[in-house]
C-alpha cells in the first residue's frame, strides 16, 4: 500500500523577511559595554632623524634666528655615543684620543649597560661644555611641515646626539640609550614638595651606523 506524498514537499516555501530588530537591540547594548571594558594604550613616540636627512639640513630642519641681528653659531659639538661589547663610548668634537672628549663607560658587573652613568655624564657635558641656551630660534620641521621655537646654544648642534651600535643590538637597548640621552631629572620644590622634574638634554637623536 503506497503512502500519500507529503504536502510539505510540494508546497513552495513562504518568503519571510528576517526580523533584525532583536539583533540590532543586542548590538546597541553590547557596543557601549565593550567600549566601557576596553583598555586603551597610549604609545610614547621617540623622535629620531635618519643620517641622510640630518646631513642634508643640519638637524633635519631649517633654522632661522628669532632676532634679525642674531647670527646662528657654526661651530659644532659633534656628540657621538657608541654602544660596543665592552661598554659605552662617548666622543665630542670628533675626538678619538682618550681624554675629556673621548672616554668609555664600562659595563656593570652584571654585564648590562650603565645608563645612569651615561645620563650623568651627558648632563655634565650639557652643563659644562654646551652651557645654557643663548636664545631662541625658529625651526621648520620638514617631516610634518610645521614651525616651532626651540632653544639655541653656542654650538649649532647643541641639542643633537648621534648614536651608533653593533648590528646585533636589541631594539629595547637602543630605546634605553635614546631615553638616557634625551632628558635628565632635577629636584625642584613645587607647592612645598620636592619633585623630580625632567629637563631637556639632547632631544634630537640621529641614528647612524649599526653594523
Amino acid at each position: 500500500m503506497a503512502f500519500k506524498p507529503s504536502a510539505k514537499r510540494t508546497k513552495p516555501p513562504d518568503n519571510v523577511d528576517l526580523n533584525m530588530t532583536p539583533v540590532m537591540n543586542l548590538m546597541v547594548c553590547l557596543i557601549p559595554l565593550l567600549l566601557y571594558g576596553a583598555k586603551f594604550t597610549e604609545f610614547a613616540l621617540l623622535q629620531y632623524l635618519p643620517p641622510a636627512e640630518a646631513a642634508e639640513s643640519g638637524a633635519g630642519a631649517e633654522e632661522t634666528p628669532n632676532e634679525p641681528d642674531q647670527k646662528l653659531p657654526t661651530e659644532k659639538l659633534n656628540l657621538l655615543v657608541n654602544l660596543i661589547d665592552t661598554g659605552i663610548q662617548i666622543s665630542a668634537f670628533q675626538t678619538v684620543e682618550p681624554g675629556p672628549y673621548f672616554y668609555e663607560i664600562p659595563l656593570k658587573p652584571d654585564g648590562s649597560y650603565d645608563w645612569k652613568t651615561l645620563n650623568d655624564s651627558l648632563t655634565s657635558m650639557k652643563t659644562n661644555i654646551v652651557g645654557p641656551a643663548i636664545g631662541k630660534k625658529t625651526v621648520f620641521n620638514e617631516a610634518d611641515s610645521t614651525y616651532r621655537e626651540v632653544d639655541a646654544y653656542k654650538y649649532a648642534d647643541g641639542a643633537e646626539v648621534s648614536i651608533t651600535a653593533l648590528g646585533t643590538t636589541r631594539f629595547q637597548t637602543v630605546i634605553n640609550l635614546m631615553d638616557a640621552c634625551q632628558s635628565y631629572k632635577v629636584e625642584e620644590y613645587i607647592a612645598g614638595e620636592r619633585r623630580q622634574v625632567p629637563k631637556e638634554l639632547f632631544p634630537v637623536t640621529i641614528l647612524k651606523q649599526f653594523q
